[in-house]
């Protein structure tokens, strides 16, 4: 493939299905570098399976995903976990580990198989913690946090492995009204520092609007049977794909969601309402 511009994360035709039915159809995007990019749109309608398409823990029925150019289906697992860091919608484990201890997971891409952690690691594993503002919960074992806190924790881990992308499935999940907002502050000001391209999907489309450089707005498809070799012609989940303002129009969200809503300025900022 002939590409201008290599670097950031393209898909080709993607599309995937379960049990003959189709999630995902036809996903062509080009996600530019250094960018806040927000995969948003109601229930069921791929979000959270693009996103592991993209970092390789699913194969998608056809297309194909390039990062920086390389084909996501022939990297090793370990050079996609030195380059994407991922952090799910939940986390669960059964044994006491600190935090610490599971921060310091996020470094094994960077250590041999038979090595253990380093001061340098540990160091990376202090950082990222105080980078999230989760330096506090050191020590504490993990299994006695709060879900909240849990997801801070996951977010340093990704951040340990020192990633050029970071995929975030709904990382305000477990999150009050007020820590919603300084997690998505904390992101916004990580991927500027580090110069991360970030991935995250979300389910409030104002939030989307007040955080993402980029958002891709997808609807659900429709039930059509055994789909599951390739996507329909013509069959898509991406209603539009560029500029907040430009995507989340009244139409574009009529489409994707099925309700009618107003965009109004508030105090600079545009948000949806409902009608």
């Amino acid at each position: 493939m002939n590409l201008p511009d290599k670097m950031g994360i393209i898909t080709e035709g993607v599309s995937l299905s379960y049990d003959g039915h189709l999630v995902l159809g036809g996903v062509s995007l080009r996600l530019k570098k250094g960018a806040v990019i927000t995969l948003l749109g109601p229930n069921g309608c791929g979000k959270t399976t693009l996103l592991k398409i993209i970092n390789g823990l699913l194969r998608p029925s056809s297309g194909l995903v390039l990062v920086n150019g390389k084909d996501v289906s022939r990297m090793r697992q370990v050079d996609l976990a030195r380059l994407m860091g991922y952090v799910p919608q939940s986390q669960k484990s059964s044994f006491p580990f600190t935090v610490q201890d599971i921060v310091l997971t996020g470094r094994m891409p960077h250590i041999s198989a038979l090595a253990q952690p380093g001061a340098k690691d540990v160091k990376k594993a202090c950082q990222a913690l105080k980078m999230v503002g989760a330096s506090h919960l050191t020590d504490r074992p993990y299994t006695q946090i709060s879900g909240g806190e849990r997801q801070l924790v996951m977010i340093a881990r990704a951040l340990a492995q020192e990633p050029s992308f970071l995929l975030l499935d709904e990382p305000t999940s477990y999150l009050d009204f007020k820590n919603q907002f300084t997690v998505l502050k904390m992101i916004s000001r990580i991927a500027g520092e580090r110069k991360v391209t970030v991935i995250m999907t979300l389910h409030d489309p104002n939030h989307a609007f007040m955080f993402s450089d980029e958002v891709v707005l997808l609807r659900k498809l429709p039930a059509l049977g055994d789909c599951s070799k390739q996507a329909l012609p013509g069959l898509q989940n991406v209603v539009a794909a560029g500029m907040p303002d430009e995507v989340m129009t009244p139409d574009n969200i009529q489409d994707a969601y099925g309700i009618e809503v107003e965009v109004l300025e508030v105090r600079g900022r545009r948000m949806l309402f409902p009608l």
